[in-house]
């Protein structure tokens, strides 16, 4: 095995934020592995170990990420100074309110484990509500960040389209044109010229769903939760292990 694979493995597995991201793709593919097997008429004594595995996991994610909210409000006092006014507010603000959504999921936490005596429904409620407006933040500012993208694109299109192309100088050609990629051909090189915000608009929304479902705002069986936050949890594993998938400024 190569050793600098080995390397990353060691680097990945030793950031709290890396162990975070397979814990939570093991409890969203346990998620949709025990609903699966409930479909089909697995034995019901399976589906409870995994349906336990998937909650344990939960509740060990929710310790591991104590603390992690003066994380984010330090990167909101970086990110208050950037250039741009939409990514500077979508950014911090997304980064403040992620903040308060994880300092809720403390007090879940500490209540699950017994710690504390607290209205897990309205503590649950409120974290999942802090959590939907760090996504739509983040969702906003990846489409922002898309249509800069087609926007220069399309005027690069429109500069080629306008140039006249002539043959040997000769002037009885200058009415032709470049040939010019499609919308559909455009929207494809825009994707595979920019993983970044494209693979980060794909992860939010597949997280959308989680807070959506938790606040009855949409149905979602524990299968489509699962294999949402599964999607959403192998992006975040591949933007994290390749620097060239991250979206910067993050």
């Amino acid at each position: 095995m190569d050793v600098d694979f080995l390397d990353n493995i060691v680097k990945f597995n030793s950031l709290a934020s890396g162990r975070d991201k397979l814990f939570r793709l093991v409890q969203y593919s346990t998620k949709f592995m025990w609903w699966y097997l409930q479909k089909h008429g697995v034995s019901e004594s399976t589906v409870l170990k995994l349906q336990k595995l998937s909650s344990s996991l939960s509740t060990t994610r929710k310790f591991m990420r104590l603390g992690k909210s003066v994380d984010f409000v330090h990167g909101a006092l970086r990110s208050i100074h950037l250039a741009d006014h939409i990514l500077r507010w979508t950014i911090t603000l997304s980064k403040l309110n992620q903040s308060v959504y994880l300092l809720f999921d403390h007090i879940v936490w500490a209540g699950r484990v017994g710690l504390a005596v607290i209205d897990k429904d309205k503590w649950s409620n409120l974290s999942a509500r802090f959590w939907l407006v760090t996504i739509m933040l983040n969702i906003i500012r990846d489409i922002y960040e898309i249509l800069g993208i087609l926007y220069s694109e399309m005027k690069q299109r429109t500069a080629k389209m306008s140039r006249s192309q002539y043959k040997n100088g000769a002037s009885e050609h200058k009415h032709l044109s470049r040939s010019s990629l499609s919308n559909s051909q455009l929207l494809l090189k825009c994707v595979v010229e920019n993983p970044p915000v494209f693979l980060d608009l794909a992860r939010n929304l597949c997280d959308a769903v989680l807070p959506l479902e938790a606040l009855g705002y949409v149905r979602a069986s524990p299968g489509i939760q699962g294999l949402t936050g599964t999607v959403s949890s192998v992006i975040g594993i591949a933007s994290s292990w390749n620097p060239l998938l991250r979206l910067v400024p993050s």
